[in-house]
């Protein structure tokens, strides 16, 4: 089901006119709030369709002149697929190649376990955006996916250090999602769906305006009785199925000011509740955010957009011990419940100059800034046992040049550098004791640059090099937060150093030859991380965020896309990586071990098969191979074969019914491990349900 850049169509080889009237309508893309918004929409030309990217460069490229590996997704695969609601989004992304999101769905995952790994560097180390706001919790690094709205036009996915664009989020590569535009015209959209384990969706959006002024409204209402987490053998009497639901608003405003002038307010507010297995395990969330946009162009042509963005989030997290021992499971006892209240606030701005035919210069810089807290109570199973706090706040920005450079048609050469600053102060640790501690404030400053080429080779035929350098910050949460599950305690470290990574990628690819309908692509790359920050095992009940002195990353992808026919296409996908730490100075006993929560192997396969008279039918499946949920490598999860499909027909004009399958042969396998307990991944589940767009 993925798509390639490649595989878009013969227009990703156009020549230079073309590319250069393409780049001529760049828009600006911005980490800290820049909206879907492009430049294309100001000049009439629908950016959605449109054969560019955003997110390889920060602004609007031709397929075919990106010296990057990046997958396009398009709003006819999001619809296609299984997974087509806006919450479903990392499940999406199982099907891509050298993608790899948490084995548990988030419809099903605890908030703070939602994650998302590219190239095999681990969890917490990929940018998510939605309309150019990053959906990364500022606090923890975790991905709010319940954020994205129901409807997502594209998503654009570019592997790879990006931190030389993105700065310290950005470190193994950037997801961004595409919403609709509010200048779309007057529609209206109806969704609803239900399924075993008493799952439904009820989703509603409406469109109304022009394309001078427009307003986009949205709800849904998600809700699943879902599982029991545990397998049969370690279940007792305290165990129940990890049951979630939550409500999502969303709205926005486009105004166009002039031709090529856009201002756009948008906002959200999304809350839930769940529990986690038992009547004592529940998290509560309410996340408020906002961003305000303004964007167009200058007398002389340049594009400019300044943009500001805010989130407001509480995180209720209640945690249990069971009793008499975490495998003999008769009763519990709530051992915490944890309080979070964050905000977070950021702005930025970005310039966009043609300078000829020939190049094109970006300009751009932000900033952001993270102030949270977590408070916990704390319980014996005699009573309450004392309080803790830990609180800290993080400002930091970075400022960056790009420069897209086409000395001929067949080369394109994209040099490019960002200078990052960020500090974290205003720290403050409460132990049950009342022992207060302040940890020194820290300042973090890195230089990250990227050399990109690409050279074409005939018309069907493209070769790719990147050099690059990134590096991330420990977040809030890694530094101060610690918390606990089952009995076993994460502790935190106020120690941490910044990770630093080295690496290279090359590519060849093949676009759509005329007639044949087949598209591929190879690639390969090599990281090296210095400092990478994982949780190290230090006893039987304990583990501590620590720097594991370096880590070092190999591993390619290939894909295939064949289109014999214009109904039918086949697409198959295989993604290797060799992720191992390679020195940790004072504990070599982890050296030569596997980074947790990476699987060597990943294969993905589709098949697509559309007939206007009778139904459309997709059908993936995937196989992801054994990974480790722990440094010592002592707790295999994964290894499983997964089928998915969807049946989707059109009954009268808007309205088309559909049913879903995941999980389909119903494998049973493990999706984490925590201590000695574990945790499977989502059973078989079979929605169906109705659109209906007018």
């Amino acid at each position: 089901m993925h798509q390639v850049l490649h595989h878009s169509s013969s227009a990703s080889f156009m020549g230079t006119r073309e590319i250069m009237y393409l780049r001529a309508l760049s828009c600006c893309w911005l980490i800290a709030g820049g909206p879907h918004t492009t430049s294309a929409e100001t000049e009439g030309i629908d950016p959605i369709t449109a054969n560019v990217i955003v997110s390889a460069t920060r602004t609007t490229e031709a397929l075919g002149s990106v010296a990057q590996a990046a997958t396009v997704l398009t709003r006819d695969q999001i619809d296609r697929s299984p997974f087509s609601g806006g919450h479903q989004i990392d499940d999406l992304l199982r099907a891509v190649p050298g993608v790899q999101p948490s084995l548990l769905s988030s419809r099903y995952n605890h908030p703070t376990a939602q994650a998302l790994t590219l190239r095999g560097l681990g969890t917490r180390r990929t940018l998510v955006l939605l309309d150019g706001v990053p959906l990364n919790d500022g606090f923890g690094g975790w991905i709010n996916w319940g954020l994205v709205p129901d409807r997502i036009e594209r998503i654009e996915i570019v592997q790879g250090g990006a931190s030389n664009l993105y700065g310290t989020w950005a470190m193994g590569g950037v997801v961004q999602l595409l919403s609709e535009s509010p200048l779309r015209g007057s529609t209206f959209k109806l969704d609803s769906q239900a399924g075993n384990y008493n799952t439904y969706t009820q989703a509603v959006s409406a469109h109304l305006g022009t394309d001078r002024i427009g307003m986009t409204l949205g709800y849904r209402w998600y809700h699943s009785n879902g599982f029991i987490p545990l397998p049969t053998d370690q279940r007792g009497p305290i165990d129940r199925p990890n049951d979630a639901r939550h409500h999502h608003f969303s709205g926005a405003i486009a105004a166009r000011l002039a031709p090529s002038t856009i201002l756009r307010l948008s906002g959200t507010w999304f809350d839930e509740d769940r529990s986690f297995g038992t009547p004592l395990s529940l998290a509560t969330r309410a996340i408020g955010t906002t961003t305000l946009s303004l964007s167009g162009e200058s007398a002389r042509g340049d594009h400019y957009q300044v943009s500001l963005f805010g989130q407001w989030q509480t995180f209720r997290n209640l945690t249990s011990q069971v009793t008499p021992s975490a495998t003999l499971r008769l009763s519990e006892f709530q051992d915490r419940i944890q309080t979070i209240p964050s905000n977070d606030f950021g702005g930025s701005l970005q310039w966009i100059s043609l300078l000829s035919l020939q190049h094109k210069l970006v300009l751009g810089a932000d900033v952001r800034t993270i102030i949270a807290q977590s408070g916990d109570a704390l319980f014996t199973a005699t009573g309450p046992a004392g309080n803790t706090l830990a609180r800290g706040q993080q400002l930091g920005g970075g400022a960056f040049a790009e420069w897209i450079y086409q000395p001929v048609d067949a080369l394109t050469i994209t040099p490019s550098v960002r200078s990052d600053w960020w500090t974290q102060f205003n720290a403050r640790t409460v132990a049950t004791n009342g022992t207060v501690t302040s940890p020194d404030a820290r300042t973090i400053s890195s230089v990250n640059p990227k050399l990109s080429a690409l050279y074409r080779v005939g018309e069907w035929f493209r070769i790719v090099a990147s050099a690059y350098q990134a590096f991330r910050a420990p977040t809030l949460n890694e530094l101060y937060r610690s918390f606990g599950f089952g009995g076993f305690t994460f502790a935190a470290n106020d120690q941490l150093s910044t990770e630093r990574l080295s690496g290279v990628d090359a590519k060849i690819e093949g676009g759509e030859a005329q007639g044949l309908g087949l598209s591929w692509r190879i690639s390969g790359h090599a990281d090296w991380v210095k400092d990478q920050i994982l949780f190290v095992t230090q006893g039987p009940l304990l583990a501590q965020r620590q720097n594991v002195g370096r880590t070092r990353t190999v591993g390619g992808e290939a894909s295939l896309t064949w289109h014999p026919l214009t109904p039918l296409s086949f697409q198959l996908g295989y993604a290797y990586v060799h992720s191992v730490i390679t020195e940790f100075p004072g504990n070599s006993s982890r050296e030569g071990k596997f980074v947790p929560n990476v699987s060597s192997h990943q294969v993905t396969a589709g098949l697509s098969l559309s007939h206007s008279q009778l139904a459309d039918l997709t059908i993936q499946a995937r196989y992801l191979s054994r990974q480790y949920a722990d440094d010592a490598n002592t707790q295999p999860i994964a290894d499983f074969v997964v089928l998915d499909a969807s049946l989707q027909r059109t009954l009268l004009k808007g309205i088309r019914l559909f049913l879903n399958g995941e999980n389909l042969t119903d494998r049973r396998y493990i999706a984490t491990q925590t201590g000695s307990i574990k945790t499977l991944g989502t059973p078989l589940l079979v929605i169906g349900g109705i659109r209906y767009e007018h």
